[in-house]
């Protein structure tokens, strides 16, 4: 047991913490927010808000087979899959890739633009959460 302000007495050494902490204030990469591009704006017949608070918005994304997702802008977020499916995905104005979106798989990612389209025969489900930092006008 370790009590308060007590070392932890072990036998195994302890591995040197190899992690780095890297700070900057530097911001002007982060293009200014544009709220026409909005996903939630964009892709609203496909979302249901889920929550709205310290600059995150977390939603469902759902697209039925054939369902079509505009051009989108989104700012550094994160996507977990609900309900997986075939997706045909641009990234960044790029070619079109097909996606296998697994169930369970997730995603870490700044801020890009997308557009996709569901291409299999089942419904996709993402949680996504977009995290609205402030912005270098």
């Amino acid at each position: 047991m370790i009590g308060c302000n007590e070392p932890a007495a072990t036998s195994e050494k302890n591995e040197k913490d190899t992690s780095s902490v890297e700070t900057s204030t530097e911001t002007s990469s982060m293009p200014v927010y544009d709220p026409a591009m909005d996903p939630l704006a964009v892709g609203a017949q496909f979302s249901r808000k889920l929550g709205d608070t310290l600059n995150i918005k977390m939603y469902e994304f759902t697209m039925k087979p054939g369902d079509s997702a505009a051009l989108h802008t989104h700012p550094d977020h994160i996507v977990y899959v609900l309900q997986g499916g075939k997706a045909l995905i641009s990234f960044n104005g790029a070619p079109p890739q097909e996606m296998e979106l697994t169930t369970g798989m997730g995603f870490i990612s700044g801020q890009l633009s997308d557009a996709g389209k569901n291409i299999g025969t089942t419904t996709i489900k993402l949680l996504v959460a977009d995290i609205y930092r402030p912005r270098v006008k």
